[in-house]
Order: structure tokens, then C-alpha cells, then sequence
């Protein structure tokens, strides 16, 4: 026990009467001349060294910080560093993950505090090749003990050991009272004195329970830990390894002195003061004796079982951390276990109903009957998945019905009678489909007796036409047996439900038919004919039918050199070898599947699933997964995870447009189309009601109209990713292992020498480390050398060619064929998804409208532009235009030596590579986007767009969008020209002036007499975009602005600038969007006029009231004398504290908000870089409080917020969630992040509780997000009822220079009815529905009382409004300007 406290080494670096040495690591010299401790002295002098001298290797002087280490390296006790070795040879590549080993600190810290050779230290740490049995050194430790029991310390300095040998020290006596030891000064002294005079001294219990008492009962509470006698007697060696090194006794120290530093904070032990002092206890005075051993004899050492004692540690840990769980988890909503139960089921369900659909599709239904068999009996086991989902029995049922099997179809029924499963309308219509293709004689008989037991169910002959969905001929078919006992029956379909039930759309309904006029104009009214619009059609579908298209590449030359020749000769040859290559590896590898799934216990293997593309079309998805790989930055690339995923979500949709020409599905959703974009064209009604209907409104009667034949609203249930992410396993080993290259390729006459084609690479990414595929050198040189004329890019990432098929249900939408999800979710979240399938179909209307309303917008390429940056992309790019140059054209003069050594030339070298790569992954993107805008240089091109989890909405291709940069938004004009009018002009100037950022605080007037000023500028710059003054090259957008002068300078040549017709958008950004919604959550005046919510006669600029109210406080903090206000004088700027503001709003920190503004501060050449980081600290602080005392309700709703968002997530465990003012729900997706399973895995948000942190500091940004969704939306949706085109970059609006004005009007009466519903109380009652405690469980004596009473008493708690009139916003010109 005395050895753990006096061997910490906790005074190494401070001695009595010498100076603490300098924090480093540094070995100081001191003469013992200079010590005045007489304790100090006589140890060293007892030292036998040559000279008075001694070093000491310097640590920390504070207990506290040594403590704080420990803490640190015990948590990564058990860490390892690995080094991964890739072999290559002639036939092979091999992976080795190789341990690399370390001296252990503690072993180096004995190394450094003792005479130890470093080859004695390896001794003691090398395990014997035999076990030693050597006899205890009876004499050294009677030597030990007579001087540690005898009085007198004078004798001290004459122990002296001549050999390597550890002092051991032993008791038997128990320590009962750790504090009387404590207190005891000159006892810890006198073991003290032993420990330098022995080198190592310790204690080596005879009975370890002893040790234990002390440490757990002196301290914390006792455990109980059997201890039995053994015969063996061990060494002073054996024993000191197996304390130290084998069993590494120190997390006993550990323990121990954690538990001291609790104690002395909570001044329990007073006599622990001494242990924190900076000098070593010492004392002049008599040293008592503490406790008698006389009378004890030598005994047989016991066995150290130190195994049992860190399993008993391990499991009374774990029993405390289960009780702190179960505490934790009685205040919860719903029991954790249970719903990951759920969560299984739910996924074990979807699991078995898609591999029933495969199975059935590939006509393997005797395997599909063999798996539910299986599962049938294994679900008769505990805590194994049950089968109780209707549909798997319904698809099976269509199985064999489809051959006319009536007597599997009877089995299958009895099955479901046995498990108490309830058949639906599918079931039965299943059924009669079975007897209908049967040869049975007797099918009436049959039909009567099931539609006898329809009759008991409930269910009636219409419910099996109209409450059902149907493949190939199953329609005619069912309708036939129908027939058969009912002659003359015809179904009656219900009608879908077609209008909004939201309050905020009251106008807009169908019945206020002069509020929708506007929809009965086509926004490509006068562009497309119906001819030119079928032909767009049959081009969609052939794109979506191929699955990707190729464009030309802007950068490749029509001049074929030699070179170019060659390479792509070579190249062609490689891919011809490859295709032969992939081909026979895939055979190989799917007859071993095959075989290995026979002899498999699992009922769903993966081989059905490589069974449902012809194998060449498996080659051909290879080879165009090897293409990406190739043209894959060098700096980022996926995991090889995602890939696989990826490549086998590619095979699920290959596999989807297979069904779908198979059971006449491509077909109807091909009839269905050109009816919806015969009437996009001519705006006709296609149910002769003649109401002007949606695109949502109009799919969905078309539907209805044609209800025969095949389902276009079947419910599929789609692979789940597991499958996916192994289907994309299996053809990356193809593409790892078989495919290989020639390395010698260019070398003439050396030999073949063929190596795998793209190797691993494993990437350091923050904690984690990343698997990625790189290609081989060789490869990529051949590649690039073949310079090839076409890009190819896949479908659902490039504009539509014909209008987006509109989102009738959360499930379709965007693509005919691709499959495009509507909301962007990690896969492995699924709450959410849940929350829009429980939700009313007819509340998601206006999502789904907003989003039709969006991609309806026709788009046209700016050619002049697109003329002007691809020919300053050929000549090099612009870096200050945002044209990437290529990373050729780096100059590395610029990245200077740090010094001569060669470190210093490897980080220059590092450098030089990482900012080439950067320039040469920019330049690719840039390639990219401009290949496709070429692409589409003539054409008339759609947009399709999804949304986010809060609800803001995103064009689905990345590569041309109006979210692009600066560059791609000038690229896009709108497909239908206006008319001018008589302001189209104005607004055309003052758009460009306000691009140029230059009179953000000026009036409306003040900019437009500005614009008339300098239209020299503006005929220049459209004149002369490269060769003249290059005014617009100044702006903030340049792009945008050179686009809007050359539209100002043709409308100003034109005959009648009214007349012209523009087709240039406009833009209107609202003033810092976020804080106006805060604002007028909370009614708060002088935060509504700081964002122009109130009218006025000059624009307010939020940053620099903000600048100026912090540059008041540290005027007055600069007088008080306080530091960082002196320095500051003068650099309190709109532009330091603009992110800051900006941002606040959506939740950043003060840790982030100090990097913003250290970030600008030191972008600013005057100031002085040393005062950097305290100067942004102290401007942080003061900006929150100008924040607070501008924006005062602001702060108060944050609060709320993020409270409401910790009581929920951490009391209850359930994620936040609500439900936007449209109908939108949203649940946050941040959760613990589980470990990757396979069979039946739950998603994440099943399986764990919510990131308590995440889930707080989200709530109020996220809630933000969704406000200026909403706000988005119900302007879109109005401004298409009133014939407006309309587009939006979040809270920024387009539109046509001649209808900004009527865009504003409606802006404004938007935000204004929003903000007039109660959404702070509408909030706080959903919360409390959905969240809040039952009165039965806030009784006292309940578990968890008090923490239930806050939640509740919090969720009701709504903060107070302010006197703000928000009508006030419809005056204000400056809201959005």
C-alpha cells in the first residue's frame, strides 16, 4: 500500500531548496551543494555515486497535472498502432496489418528514475521461455524490514544493495483506517527514504485481499475477492515483473489516487494537504514507529491473482453502470430494448418481403416457400423474428397464383390461419387470380366459398379492384373471376383526394378557382409544340432506360497526336482484356456462391441476387465503376464501403427498370407521361371538370382515369442496404483482385509485368482511418493520355430533359425510372420516414406542390457566358473569376523552404502535392460542370428537386443548379422570355448593383441613380468582358453581374426596352432571413428593425449595428484599462463580426464564433498576430452580448429551444421532432452511432438513444431551417397560382425582371399570414402531446418524479411575445430587397 503512494514519482522535479526546473523534458544537473533539505541530503548522499550529483528528468510539479495524465493514458490503455504492408508480387497483391510495439511509459519511467540498464529493464519485461522456480531471498528481505521497522534513520544510508535485485517490502497487517495512515507524515517519509535508498521498492502483500481492503475500503467500498494459498515461493524478479509488467498492477494507482484527488476536493482528509504540496514531505523531528511486525515469522508467499481481481473490478463497474442505465432509462419514453425489438422486426419484415419479390420475379418460388418455412420454425424460438406481416404471405400468394398453383395457394392460407394472420383485400384478390389461371372444373364453386369468406372479413368484390394494386394481366384476370359469379360487374374506384387541408392555403383551394388562374398558362407556353414535347418524353426515358449519358469533353482537342493514338489504342485493348477478365471471374465467383449457399444454414443468401442482370450487364456496371475510380480526385475519395453501396444501389435500380418492362409497368408509366406533358404543354383539363389543376393535381387524375392494366402506385419494398452494400462487395473483389494492368506498359522493351489495376489506400481521416481504392500510376497515365472525347455521368445527377415527374406521393417523384428519394437521409435512419407514412397523405400536398412547382421551371443555357468562361478555362482559369487553373500551372517558388534538413523538404514536398491535388480536383469539378452546361447548350432542360430532413428543397444534379457558385447561376436563364415592361429594366439595373455589394446601405434611389451613372460601365463590360475596363470583375458575383450587363445593354439597344424580351432572372435576398424569422417569433421591436422587418427609409444593416454597440462596450472596457479593448482600438469592423451574426442564429458556439473571428483578425494586415487569440475571445463575448441586447427575445426562444431539446432527448430519449406549419414532419436524425450489423439490424435510430448534445445545439437552427422552408414554399405555390415563374436559393427568390414587384407583394403577405398562426404555442402543444408525462407518473415516490414534473412544466413554458406588429412587414421595402 505504501508503495503506490511513495512510487508515483510526484516531487521528481522539485526539491527542497532548489528552483522548479523548466517544463520540458530536458535532464537537469544538480550539485547537492544547492539543496538545503537535510532529508534530501542524506538521500542523495546514501547514493552511490562517483560524484555529489544526480539528474532529474523533469514531469509536471503539480499533483493535479500528473493526475490528470494518468487519467488520460488510462483511457487508452489498450490502444495499438498498426501499420498496414501491401506486398505486391508478379501474380498477387497481399495486405498485412502489422503491430508496431513500443516501450511502455512505464517502463521507460523506471528506466529513467533507476540505475537500470536498458538491457536488465528487458529482462524484467521478457516473459521466460520456461517457468523459474527461484527461492525467495530470505536475507534481503530480513534487511528490508529490520530497517524499514528501526527507529533510528540514522542507520539508513548504510543499506546498500551491490546487485539488481527489487526490495521487496511485505505485511501481513491489515490496513482498517487509511486516514490514521495519512496523517502519519513521518511514516510516509520513512518509506520514502527506503524507496531512493532501494531503487524499487515494494509491496508485495502476502495476502492480496489485504491490498485490496485498503484500496477499495479505505477509500470507496469493499468487494470480496477470494485469495488462496499457493506453495510457490516467487523471486524479488518474478515478483516485480508480475506486479509491473505482466499484470500491470499501476490501475490500482490509478484508482487510487483518482480517489484521493475526490477526497482532498471535498476537504474529507485534511492531512492529504500535504501530498499537493510542492516540496516532499519531510520532517526533522522523531520518526514514530505505526504498527508492530515483530511478531510475525517468514511465510510462504501467496499467488498474485491479479486476474481476479480486475474481473471483479470489470464486473462491479458494469453492475454500476447497469444501475445508472436502468435509473436513467425508468424516466424514459419507451424501453430501449423493446425498440430495438421493434426495430428489428420491422426490419427483419422489409427483408423477407423484398427477397419473396426477387424470388418470385426470377420464378424461384419453391425457394421463397422453403424460406418462409424456415422462418416459420425458427420464429417458434424466443427472441427470434416473427413472421407476421400480411404481405409476405400476399406476395407469395401472387407467386403461385401467377402458374395457377391452387393448392400451394390453400397452403399457404392454412399458414396464415394457423399464425393468426388476417387476410386483406390483396390476399383474397390473389386467391382469385390462383383459381382463375387454375385448370380446377369447379372455379365458381371456389369462388363462391372465398368470396363467402370476403363476406366474414369485411371485404367486398369492389374492395379487391379498387383497395388493390396489380402486375402484368392480374387486373383482367381478378376482374374475370369476378365476373364469374357476378356477371356484369364493373368496379367503382374511389377518387383521390386532390385539394389541401392546410389553413395557410385556404386560397388556394380548388373551390377559389379565380386564385388559381394562373396555373392554366404553361410555363413553356410558346417554347415546346406537342410534338417537340413527345420527343423530349421518349429522350427522358431512353436516358433513364440507359442509366447514364456521355457528353463531350470540353478540354480534349480535335487534333489526334501519336501519343493520344497510342493511349488510346492501349487503352482499348486493356478494356477488351478486362470485360473477358470480369466476365470469367464473375462465373468463377457466382458458382462458388452458388455452391457456398447450398451448404449455408441461412435461409436468404446473395445469390438470387446476382442472378437478376444478364452477366454482361454485370461487366458493363464494372467497367463503368472502374471509369469513376479513375476519374476520382486524388485528395478525396469514398470509403470503399459507400462504393460498394453505390454499386449495388446501381444493380437495384438495373434491376427495378428490368421489372418494370417485365410486368408492363414501363409501358403505363410511358402512357401516363405523355398524357401529363401533353397537358404541360396545352394546359387543358384531363378530367373534363375543367378546374385549373396542379401537376400533382393532374397525375393524379390521369392515374384514376386509368386504373386498368398495371399499378403505377404498387408498394415495393426495396433491397435493404445490407444486400446492396454485399452485392457491391462482390464485384469489388472482382475489381480488386482480377483486374490488373500492365505496369511496363510504356516502357518498350521490358517484360509484361501485370499488377492489380487500383490498390487500397488507407486514409488518416480526423480519429478514424479511411479505406479507399486509388488507381494504379500506370493506369492513370494511360488514362489521361487517351484523353477521352466523352464524360459519362449518371442519370439521376444531370438536368431533366422533359418535366419532372411530378411528386404525387412521398414514394415517386422527380425520375420516371430512378428512383429519387424525397427527403435526403442517411439510410440508416428511418424515424422519419415513419413519421411521412403514418402522416395523412393529404396533409403532405403542399411539400409535394412546392417541390413540382420548382422543377416545373423550364431552364436555357447563357451561351455568351458559357462562350466566355470555357475559353478562359482553355487558357489557363481565373482564380480571381472562380475558373479553376489546372495544377499544372502551380508555382511552387511560392511554398519556401523551413529549413535545410531533409524533414524540411519532405513537408515542402507534402505541401507542393496536397495544394496540386486540391488545383487538380477544383479543376475536374469545374470540367464537369461545364462539359454539361455544353451538353445542354440548345436545349431546353428541367430541374428536379427533393429536400432535406427540415424541409429546404435542392435541385437533385449537382453539376448545373441555381445552388451552384457564383459561375453556375450566371450559366442559367429562364426557357420562356417577358417582356420587359415598364420596370423590367429598373429592376435590372438595380439587380446589378446590388450584386456588386457596394451599396448595401444606401437607398433604392440612391442605387439606381448609381446604376444610371455607370452605364458606361455596364455597355463596357458587355462589350468587352475580357479586353475592357473589367468593371465587373470587382463585384462580389462577377459572373452573375457580367450576365445582367449584357442583358442591360441589349435592352437598352433594343427599338423598345419594354418590349424586349429578357429572359434574365432577378434576384430578392432577404436581410440576415434568419433573425427576421426570430424577430417575429418573438415580436421584438428593436430586433425587427435591426433586420428590416419594420419599414424605414434607409436599409438597416444588422453587422454594423452590431459592430458599433460592441465597439461601444469596448471603448468603455478600453478606459477601465482592460487589455484586449486597448489593442482593439480601431479593429471593431462589419466585416470581423458579420460571420458571427450571420450565424448565431443557427446555433454556433462560442468556441466556433471565437475561430470566425480569430479568422479575420488575422486576415487583417495591421493587427498584431500575438494578440489573436485573446483579442477574438474578449470580441466573442462582447458580440453575444450585443446579440443579447439587440436581439433580447431571440435569446430567450434559443433557450427554450435548446432546453425543450435536452429534457427531450435526455429524460425522455426520443428524438426532437415536429410538425412544420405545411404538414411537413421532422424528426432530427442525430443518434449514437451504432456498430454495422447484417441480419435483421435495426436502423440506428432503433437501436440507439439520441445524441443528447447533437440533438440541443441542432433544435433551434434546424426549427430556424424549417420556418424559411415554409415561408419558400407558400410564396412558390402563390406565385405559380398567380402565373409567376418562381424559383428559390433558400432566402434568396427569383423571378422574371417584370413580376419582381407582384413576387414581393406575395413575399410579404406570406411571411406575414405565417407569422400571424400561433407557431410557438402550436409548437409547445405538439411537444407536450407527443413528449409530456401522464399525471399518474409525477406523483412523489415515483421513479424519476421531479424529472418528469421539468419536462412537462418546461414544454409548456412559452416564452413571452414582444409589441411587434407584423403587418407592419407589407410596408417594409427592405425585408426582401
Amino acid at each position: 500500500m505504501h508503495r503506490l503512494i511513495s512510487a508515483r514519482s510526484l516531487y521528481q522535479s522539485s526539491l527542497h531548496g532548489t528552483s522548479v526546473l523548466p517544463p520540458n523534458n530536458s535532464t537537469t544537473t544538480i550539485t547537492t551543494s544547492n539543496i538545503t533539505c537535510s532529508f534530501c541530503r542524506k538521500i542523495l548522499l546514501g547514493r552511490n555515486y562517483a560524484e555529489n550529483i544526480f539528474s532529474v528528468r523533469h514531469q509536471s510539479t503539480k499533483t493535479a497535472s500528473i493526475l490528470r495524465s494518468q487519467k488520460k493514458k488510462a483511457k487508452h490503455k489498450g490502444y495499438k498502432k498498426y501499420g498496414e504492408v501491401l506486398e505486391v508480387g508478379d501474380k498477387a497483391m497481399t495486405e498485412m496489418q502489422v503491430s508496431i510495439s513500443k516501450l511502455h511509459a512505464a517502463h521507460l519511467s523506471k528506466l529513467a528514475a533507476s540505475p537500470v540498464s536498458l538491457g536488465q529493464l528487458h529482462q524484467l519485461t521478457t516473459k521466460p521461455k520456461k517457468p523459474v522456480n527461484v527461492q525467495l531471498d530470505t536475507e534481503l528481505l530480513q534487511r528490508v524490514r529490520e530497517k524499514i521497522l528501526n527507529n533510528s534513520s540514522d542507520n539508513i544510508k548504510l543499506v546498500s544493495l551491490e546487485d539488481d535485485k527489487c526490495a521487496l517490502i511485505y505485511t501481513h497487517h491489515k490496513i482498517t483506517n487509511l486516514e490514521e495512515k495519512f496523517k502519519k507524515r513521518q511514516f510516509i517519509d520513512m518509506v520514502r527514504d527506503s524507496y531512493h535508498n532501494f531503487r524499487k521498492a515494494t509491496l508485495y502483500d502476502q495476502r492480496l485481499s489485504d491490498l485490496s481492503y485498503a484500496i477499495n475500503e479505505g477509500v470507496v467500498q469493499e468487494f470480496q475477492m477470494k485469495s488462496e494459498i499457493g506453495n510457490d515461493i516467487k523471486s524479488p524478479h518474478a515478483a516485480f515483473k508480475e506486479f509491473f509488467v505482466d499484470n500491470h498492477l499501476d490501475r490500482y494507482d490509478h484508482h487510487l489516487m483518482s480517489q484521493i484527488t475526490s477526497l482532498h476536493g471535498q476537504d474529507l482528509h485534511p492531512a492529504l494537504e500535504d501530498l499537493y504540496d510542492e516540496g516532499p514531505l519531510h520532517s526533522d523531528g522523531e520518526i514514530k514507529e505505526c504498527f508492530e511486525l515483530d511478531h510475525l515469522g517468514p511465510t510462504k508467499a501467496k499467488p498474485l491473482n491479479v486476474k481476479a481481481a480486475t474481473k471483479a473490478i470489470k464486473e462491479k463497474k458494469k453492475a454500476s453502470r447497469e444501475k445508472r442505465r436502468a435509473l436513467k432509462e425508468s424516466n424514459m419514453k419507451q424501453d430501449i430494448k423493446q425498440l430495438e425489438q421493434r426495430g428489428k422486426q420491422e426490419a427483419f419484415q422489409k427483408l423477407f418481403i423484398s427477397h419473396l419479390q426477387l424470388l418470385c420475379s426470377l420464378h424461384m418460388i419453391n425457394e421463397g416457400r422453403r424460406v418462409l418455412l424456415h422462418y416459420r420454425r425458427k420464429s417458434t424460438k424466443p427472441n427470434q423474428p416473427k413472421v407476421t406481416d400480411v404481405k409476405i404471405y400476399n406476395t407469395l400468394l401472387h407467386g403461385y397464383a401467377k402458374m395457377g398453383m391452387l393448392e400451394d395457394v390453400k397452403e399457404l392460407l392454412s399458414y396464415m390461419t394457423k399464425d393468426n394472420i388476417q387476410p386483406d383485400a390483396q390476399t383474397f384478390a390473389a386467391v382469385f387470380e390462383c383459381i382463375e389461371r387454375s385448370a380446377n372444373d369447379n372455379k365458381s364453386t371456389l369462388l363462391h366459398f372465398y368470396h363467402n369468406r370476403m363476406q366474414e372479413t369485411g371485404i367486398s368484390l369492389n374492395d379487391l379492384m379498387d383497395k388493390t394494386t396489380f402486375q402484368h394481366d392480374q387486373h383482367e384476370t381478378v376482374l374475370s373471376a369476378i365476373q364469374r359469379i357476378q356477371p356484369g360487374f364493373q368496379p367503382q374506384y374511389t377518387p383521390p383526394i386532390l385539394d389541401y387541408e392546410c389553413t395557410l392555403l385556404e386560397k388556394l383551394k380548388l373551390s377559389n378557382v379565380e386564385n388559381r388562374l394562373g396555373l392554366l398558362k404553361s410555363p413553356s407556353e410558346g417554347l415546346l409544340t406537342r410534338e417537340d414535347m413527345l420527343q423530349k418524353v421518349k429522350e427522358q426515358i431512353q436516358v433513364e432506360l440507359k442509366g447514364e449519358i456521355e457528353v463531350e469533353n470540353i478540354n480534349v482537342k480535335d487534333v489526334e497526336s501519336k501519343t493520344v493514338q497510342f493511349c488510346r489504342e492501349k487503352l482499348q485493348e486493356i478494356e477488351n482484356e478486362w470485360r473477358v477478365v470480369i466476365k470469367e471471374a464473375f462465373v468463377r465467383n457466382i458458382g462458388t456462391l452458388k455452391s457456398q449457399s447450398k451448404a449455408s444454414h441461412s435461409a436468404i443468401s446473395l445469390y438470387p441476387y446476382l442472378k437478376v442482370l444478364e452477366v454482361d450487364q454485370f461487366v458493363e456496371l464494372v467497367m463503368s465503376e472502374i471509369s469513376k475510380l479513375v476519374d476520382g480526385s486524388e485528395t478525396y475519395s469514398p470509403t470503399l464501403k459507400v462504393l460498394q453501396r453505390e454499386l449495388g444501389t446501381l444493380v437495384y435500380q438495373k434491376y427495378q427498370i428490368e421489372q418494370y418492362s417485365r410486368n408492363g409497368v414501363l409501358q403505363k408509366i410511358q402512357q401516363i407521361y405523355e398524357k401529363y406533358c401533353d397537358w404541360y404543354v396545352n394546359r387543358h383539363s384531363v378530367d373534363d371538370s375543367g378546374l385549373p389543376y396542379n401537376g400533382r393535381q393532374v397525375w393524379q387524375a390521369l392515374l384514376h382515369k386509368y386504373r386498368g392494366g398495371p399499378s403505377l402506385d404498387m408498394a415495393e419494398t426495396p433491397w435493404p442496404m445490407e444486400i446492396r452494400q454485399n452485392i457491391g462487395k462482390f464485384l469489388y473483389n472482382i475489381i480488386i483482385n482480377d483486374v490488373k494492368i500492365d505496369v511496363n506498359l510504356f516502357k518498350a522493351k521490358a517484360n509484361v509485368k501485370k499488377l492489380p489495376a487500383v490498390y487500397k489506400v488507407h486514409r488518416p481521416w480526423g480519429r478514424a482511418v479511411r479505406l479507399e481504392l486509388k488507381p494504379h500510376p500506370a493506369l492513370c497515365r494511360v488514362w489521361e493520355g487517351a484523353a477521352r472525347p466523352g464524360l459519362r455521368l449518371r442519370a439521376a445527377l444531370v438536368p431533366a430533359a422533359a418535366p419532372p415527374a411530378p411528386w404525387a406521393a412521398p414514394d415517386a417523384g422527380a425520375y420516371l425510372l430512378t428512383r429519387t428519394s424525397l427527403i435526403r437521409m442517411p439510410h440508416y435512419i428511418m424515424n422519419q420516414w415513419k413519421r411521412i407514412e403514418e402522416a395523412p397523405k393529404q396533409s403532405l400536398y403542399p411539400v409535394l406542390d412546392s417541390l413540382n412547382q420548382l422543377g416545373e421551371v423550364p431552364w436555357v443555357i447563357n451561351t455568351r457566358i458559357l462562350d466566355l468562361q470555357l475559353q478562359i478555362f482553355r487558357s489557363g482559369g481565373n482564380k480571381k473569376l472562380d475558373i479553376p487553373p489546372p495544377a499544372s500551372s502551380l508555382d511552387t517558388s511560392k511554398f519556401q523552404d523551413q529549413g535545410a534538413d531533409s524533414m524540411s523538404a519532405f513537408k515542402r514536398r507534402l505541401t507542393i502535392n496536397r495544394a496540386r491535388a486540391e488545383m487538380h480536383s477544383l479543376w475536374c469539378d469545374m470540367l464537369y460542370k461545364l462539359s454539361l452546361a455544353n451538353y445542354f447548350r440548345e436545349r431546353t432542360f428541367w430541374l428536379p428537386h427533393n429536400m432535406d430532413f427540415r424541409g429546404r428543397v435542392y435541385a437533385c444534379g449537382p453539376h448545373v443548379s441555381v445552388l451552384g457558385a457564383d459561375a453556375q447561376r450566371a450559366l442559367l436563364r429562364f426557357a420562356q422570355p417577358r417582356p420587359l415592361g415598364p420596370d423590367g429594366l429598373r429592376w435590372l439595373k438595380l439587380h446589378a448593383v446590388n450584386l456588386t455589394g457596394a451599396l448595401k446601405k444606401s437607398t433604392i434611389q440612391q442605387r439606381l441613380e448609381y446604376a444610371e451613372s455607370i452605364t458606361d460601365m455596364f455597355l463596357d463590360s458587355a462589350d468587352n468582358p475580357l479586353e475592357g475596363k473589367g468593371w465587373w470583375t470587382k463585384s462580389e458575383e462577377p459572373w452573375q453581374t457580367l450576365a445582367c450587363c449584357i442583358e442591360i445593354a441589349n435592352a437598352i439597344r433594343s427599338p423598345n426596352p419594354e418590349e424586349y424580351m429578357c429572359g434574365f432572372p432577378v434576384h430578392q435576398d432577404g436581410s440576415c432571413n434568419g433573425l427576421q424569422h426570430y424577430a417575429a417569433l418573438g415580436g421584438d421591436e428593436a430586433g425587427a428593425a435591426a433586420v428590416n422587418l419594420a419599414p424605414g427609409d434607409r436599409p438597416c444593416d444588422v453587422y454594423s449595428a452590431v459592430a458599433a454597440l460592441v465597439e461601444e462596450m469596448r471603448a468603455r472596457d478600453a478606459a477601465a484599462g482592460v487589455g484586449p479593448a486597448i489593442i482593439l482600438e480601431n479593429f471593431v469592423r462589419r466585416k470581423v463580426i458579420k460571420q458571427t451574426v450571420m450565424t448565431t442564429v443557427y446555433g454556433v458556439t462560442k468556441f466556433g464564433a471565437r475561430l470566425q473571428i480569430a479568422k479575420q483578425l488575422k486576415d487583417i494586415d495591421d493587427f498584431p498576430k500575438e494578440h489573436v487569440w485573446a483579442c477574438s475571445q474578449y470580441l466573442t463575448a462582447k458580440t453575444f452580448d450585443s446579440l443579447r441586447e439587440m436581439f433580447t427575445s431571440t435569446k430567450q426562444i434559443q433557450d427554450w429551444f435548446t432546453d425543450c431539446a435536452k429534457v427531450i432527448s435526455g429524460v425522455c430519449g426520443e428524438s426532437v421532432e415536429w410538425v412544420t406549419s405545411l404538414g411537413l414532419p421532422v424528426v432530427q436524425p442525430y443518434y449514437r452511432r451504432a456498430p454495422p450489423h447484417l441480419h435483421f439490424a435495426a436502423p440506428v435510430d432503433q437501436q440507439q438513444r439520441p445524441c443528447t448534445m447533437k440533438q440541443r445545439n441542432a433544435f433551434p437552427p434546424n426549427f430556424i431551417h424549417s420556418l424559411d422552408s415554409t415561408h419558400m414554399m407558400l410564396t412558390g405555390l402563390h406565385c405559380a397560382a398567380a402565373g409567376l415563374s418562381f424559383v428559390s436559393v433558400h432566402d434568396c427568390f427569383w423571378t422574371h425582371p417584370d413580376t419582381v414587384h407582384r413576387m414581393n407583394k406575395i413575399c410579404r403577405e406570406q411571411f406575414v399570414a405565417l407569422h400571424s398562426q400561433p407557431i410557438l404555442e402550436d409548437l409547445s402543444n405538439f411537444l407536450v402531446q407527443r413528449f409530456s408525462y401522464p399525471e399518474t407518473e409525477l406523483q412523489d415516490g415515483n421513479s424519476g418524479a421531479s424529472n418528469k414534473k421539468r419536462v412537462n412544466n418546461l414544454l409548456r413554458k412559452v416564452p413571452s411575445k414582444g409589441n411587434f406588429d407584423i403587418n407592419s412587414v407589407l410596408d417594409s421595402v427592405y425585408f426582401f430587397s
